[in-house]
Formats: structure tokens, sequence, C-alpha cells
């Protein structure tokens, strides 16, 4: 058997060994490689902050929206139970004339069958009113058993109109490009998309590295001097001399014999005990035009990220430009929505005293309130499509979406 670390042969059949070594490496120099990484992961960092907030703003347009709604589909109910109301009383009114024979019956039909429709609108408008708030308490991520006892703190008219809307959109515009998260992830997009270039060209450069390697060992067949045994002289025959007569005379030497133990764990670690260093470089003479190739994709990369930041910027100036024409134009829409519903009150109201009074016929009554029943509803749906369209002109310019 061969001893590891002699070299020697040995008579044994199995010798013990154990071998402990450490090794580390690093980079000196690989073109700034682990620094553009580290910016990379940085940027990604940011890009990721940066996509929560584009989420999150999603969230609170989402939200307004769904809490608008709720608030529009309770005032169409309130509106549809008033109707009802209205007719029913137009119903008894008919009913009283019909016994008393001052109206005839198919007047009575008439207003039953507008008292039946005004009913089913009732059940339409709570159904939309129910889902209209399972839809608001979803996005809240409340349980779907509160639906029915959701109830919203309404704000007032005062709170939802707008009449001070901006007489053009560029502070909006000037406001979104320099803090919207969009164009800031954009941005880290096109810095990232740099930095890609910048690391395909760190390839063409020469690679450095150095190397540590320490190490130590121990084996069963090692042997040293055991110090407290004194060593012993043994006389050997070291050659031997003849004389002029022929007579042959042996030469007697002595020699030290020392008592041999196995060298201790301890000592043979301090004793085997190994270090070196090593430097090596890799430079890049051909590489079948891969790092040309990876460079053009990376200037490729940047490119598009540029045009990329360009066409967000684009994008949302024209979202910005959009949702204040829509502002101003629901603005306007509401402003014609009431003169509408004035004047279809009073049109309804004039039909009513004259239907009462045998005037008009039921036809005509219920042309007057189907006439108001739209300007109301209509009135209504531009009312909080000014509110929304305002708060989202509100939202591009940095102002907390509220409705008080």
């Amino acid at each position: 058997t061969i001893d590891p670390f002699t070299n020697q042969f040995v008579e044994s059949s199995a010798i013990r060994s154990n071998s402990l070594g450490l090794s580390t490496g690093m980079v000196l120099f690989n073109g700034f490689q682990n620094h553009l990484n580290l910016r990379r992961a940085k940027l990604a960092e940011a890009s990721a902050e940066a996509q929560r907030e584009i989420a999150e703003n999603n969230v609170v347009l989402t939200i307004a929206g769904a809490f608008l709604n709720v608030l529009f589909q309770e005032e169409f109910e309130r509106v549809a139970e008033y109707n009802r109301q209205a007719t029913a009383r137009q119903v008894d009114r008919m009913q009283s004339m019909v016994t008393a024979g001052a109206a005839a019956e198919f007047d009575l039909y008439d207003v039953e069958a507008q008292l039946a429709a005004d009913e089913a609108n009732i059940v339409s408008t709570k159904n939309a009113l129910g889902l209209a708030k399972l839809n608001l308490v979803q996005l809240l991520q409340l349980p779907a058993s509160e639906a029915d006892g959701f109830e919203l703190v309404r704000p007032s008219d005062e709170d939802l109109q707008r009449t001070d809307l901006p007489s053009s959109p560029e502070a909006a515009v000037a406001y979104a490009l320099g803090s919207f998260p969009e164009i800031r992830q954009a941005q880290l997009q096109v810095e990232d998309a740099f930095i890609g270039l910048d690391i395909a060209k760190a390839n063409r450069y020469p690679r450095l590295f150095a190397s540590y390697n320490i190490g130590t060992g121990y084996s069963g067949a090692s042997r040293s001097i055991d110090s407290s045994v004194p060593p012993s002289l043994e006389e050997f025959v070291l050659g031997s001399y003849v004389l002029d007569d022929s007579t042959s005379y042996d030469l007697i030497a002595q020699q030290e014999v020392y008592n041999f133990i196995t060298t201790p764990f301890d000592d043979q670690l301090s004793q085997n005990f190994n270090q070196s260093v090593f430097f090596s470089m890799s430079i890049p003479i051909f590489n079948n035009f891969s790092v040309k190739s990876s460079i053009e994709q990376a200037e490729v990369s940047a490119l598009s990220a540029q045009y990329q930041l360009e066409q967000t910027k684009q994008t949302l100036t024209t979202s910005i430009e959009s949702a204040w024409a829509d502002a101003r134009a629901a603005s306007e829409q509401t402003l014609a929505q009431e003169a509408a519903l004035v004047a279809a009150e009073r049109a309804f109201l004039n039909t009513e005293k004259r239907y009462e009074a045998g005037a008009a016929t039921a036809i005509d009554y219920a042309d007057a309130r189907t006439l108001f029943d739209n300007a109301r509803v209509n009135t209504l749906r531009a009312k909080y499509d000014l509110a929304f369209k305002s708060r989202i002109l509100d939202f591009y310019m940095g102002k907390a979406m509220t409705f008080r």
C-alpha cells in the first residue's frame, strides 16, 4: 500500500488517511459585469414597485367607478319607487271615478298596466343595485354575504358636482408625465436596456480570476520519534579489512535506534499544511461572432425601450386629453339634462293636472310620464358621469380621489 503523504510503500493492508481543504475564488475583472448586474437588479426592484403603483391606481379607479355605480343604482331605485307610488295613487283615483261612473273602465286598465310595469321596474332596479353592491364588495375583498347589509356614506350633491374644471389639460399632462408610475417604469426599462447593452459589450474584454487554496491531511502510516523513550545503541558490521598476513577483521560501528510512534493528528495537520494562490486570465479571441450578435440584439432592445417610452408618454397624454374633454362634455351634458328635466317636469305636472281634470287621456299622461322618467334617469346618469370623469381628471393631476 502507498502512503498518500510520503508516496512510500508500507506493509499494511489499509491506511487511514484524511484530507482537509478549502478553496475560494473571485473575479478580479470581467468588464464590470458584476457591477452592472447589481444595478440591473436594483432597477428590477424599482420597476416592480412602479408596477405595484400602477396596479394600485387601477384598483382606485375601478373602486371609484363601482362606488358611483352603487350611488346611481340607489337613486334609480328611489325614482322607480316614486313612480310606483304616483301610479298607485292614480289607480286609486281612477277606481273611485269608475265606481262613480265618471270614467270608463278601460281607463282604469291603462293605469293598472302602468302600475304593473312600475312594479316590474322596481324588481329590476333592486336586482341592479344588488349586483352593483356585490361588485363593490368583491372589489374590496369582503365576504359576499356582506353585500346585502352594505351601506355607503352618500356624498352631498355639492360634493359630487364639479364646476371648477381646468380650462386646459396642460397642467394634468405635465404632472402625469413627471410623476406617474407608467412613465417611471418605462424610463427604468430604458435604463435597464442600456445596462444590458453595456453587459453585452463587456464580453469583449479579458477576464481575470484569482483563486486561493489551503489544505492539510493525516495518514495512519506517518511515523515520528517517540521522545519519551531514549534511543538505544546497536552495533552492526560496517565492513571488513585484511592485514598483510591475510587476516580479515570486521569493522564494527554503532548506531542509535529510536522508538517510533504514529505521528499525532494535530502534529500532522500542522506539518502537512499547504496553501497556494492562482491567477488566470481569459482572453476572447474568437467566439463565432456571438458577442457581436449579442451587442446588436442589445442595441435593438435599447432602441425599442426608447420607442416604448415615447409611446407610453403619448398614450398617457392622449388619455389625459380625452379625460379632460370627457369631463368638459359631461359638465355640459349635465347642464343640458338639468334644463331638460325642468322642462319635462313642468310638462308632466301640467299633463297630470289636465288628466285629473279629465282634459287629457291616459295615453297623454303616460307619454308625459315617460318623458319625465327619461329626463330624470338621463340627469342622474349625467350627474354621476360627471362625478366620475371629473375625479379621473383630478387623479391625473395628482389630487386624491375623494367625494367630500
